[in-house]
């Protein structure tokens, strides 16, 4: 290839990239959740018991309460999966259900279907809603019940995914491949962590991630920077971020809220502001996030993956399970769309993805290798350089 052609890629990571860098893995989260151990409620959001003495008064109502809830969802999901390959439930799956019955409950989507599950559980889940005299709660719908176990589900994934990565040059791959000039980089990542970044800055790389420069130690959501046709390398977080928060001013209403990186205490107008709801902007779950595409921040982020990906004939996908019904239809319509079209898999184990990954991966699978469309390096993203990449190209 010449040195002269700019050549565009794009790349797609899941949350395989971080475990070789030490970040846990989906069964070490889920266990957690499980367990509630070391975890405590505070006033707007489920901590660790370090921080124990910023909650003191607080008593342990919730973390109890919402555990047993969590694990008698997990008999009925287990139930559901028990002849599906060894199927294991895990915190995605525990969010989904618990989000669609406080859904249901609320009135938030009609489904029916939920309505029956309810029933089902409703005899098992009662005693959980009764308040003790020394609780705070007075009264435990099942709505609230549903709505505790979601935000502890996501505050337990934002403290297990917070911890340091360590050995960050098991990602020279992703590194080196930013650092060559042949080529423009787009990098859509579903992960949550901040593992890519910390990648990328260890080399003084900073991509355009649709953020602003740092304005009083924050950086605000610009979704035009992405515009900026001379960048080299851009980041989507398409499943949004544990370091984005949602703000507002004080006396403010939600239509003067700010996503923004690393708060500060006042905005860009000078106004005192605090984070909503107290936690960060990630989806968790399954099929729910579909439904999360298509609002907020993250409507332009999938705007932008539809768009940014017609613009590439290369897309090399490392870390990822195939588990996204809305990411694999984006992924194999663009496959398919153009002849000269092709993805690069970086992957260790195809047995195991092919067992775990939605039946649509299995389905065109080898129609693409027949095709060329489909590459496969096996091996994981820590054993793979940027030449053993580039060779295919």
């Amino acid at each position: 290839m010449s040195s002269s052609i700019l050549l565009n890629i794009a790349f797609l990571f899941g949350s395989g990239i971080s475990i070789p860098v030490g970040m846990p893995r989906v069964n070490e989260i889920t266990d957690q959740i499980l367990s509630g151990k070391d975890i405590i409620q505070g006033r707007l959001t489920y901590d660790s018991w370090e921080c124990l003495c910023a909650k003191a008064g607080f008593p342990d109502e919730y973390v109890p309460r919402v555990v047993i809830f969590l694990k008698k969802l997990k008999i009925e999901i287990d139930r559901y999966y028990l002849n599906q390959n060894g199927r294991v439930t895990n915190y995605e799956d525990l969010y989904y259900v618990a989000s669609q019955i406080r859904d249901s409950e609320l009135r938030e989507y009609d489904n029916p279907v939920v309505q029956a599950f309810i029933d089902k559980i409703l005899p098992d889940i009662k005693p959980l809603l009764v308040s003790r005299e020394d609780e705070i709660e007075n009264e435990w719908k099942l709505s609230k019940l549903a709505e505790e176990s979601s935000h502890y589900i996501e505050d337990v994934v934002c403290l297990m995914l917070s911890k340091e990565p360590n050995n960050l040059e098991l990602l020279d791959c992703i590194k080196d491949a930013c650092l060559d000039r042949q080529f423009k980089i787009d990098i859509f990542t579903l992960n949550h962590d901040t593992v890519l970044e910390q990648c990328l800055s260890q080399s003084k790389i900073q991509p355009i991630d649709g953020f602003s420069d740092p304005q009083d130690k924050e950086r605000y959501w610009q979704p035009e920077l992405y515009n900026n046709n001379s960048a080299k390398l851009r980041l989507f977080k398409l499943h949004g971020s544990i370091n984005w928060f949602r703000v507002r001013p004080d006396e403010g209403s939600c239509g003067d809220d700010l996503i923004g990186i690393h708060l500060g205490r006042k905005n860009p107008k000078g106004q005192m502001q605090l984070p909503v709801d107290g936690r960060p902007m990630f989806l968790a779950g399954t099929f729910n996030k579909l439904f999360s595409y298509t609002s907020s921040i993250y409507a332009e982020l999938h705007c932008q993956f539809h768009h940014e990906l017609n613009n590439t004939s290369q897309i090399i996908i490392c870390g990822y399970g195939f588990g996204d019904k809305g990411i694999n239809t984006r992924i194999f319509e663009w496959a398919y769309s153009d002849p000269d079209h092709r993805i690069i898999l970086i992957e260790p184990d195809l047995d195991g993805l092919k067992k775990k990954a939605r039946p649509v991966l299995v389905n065109h699978w080898d129609d693409l290798v027949k095709r060329d469309k489909l590459i496969v390096i096996n091996k994981g993203i820590e054993g793979v350089s940027w030449e053993d990449i580039k060779k295919y190209m």
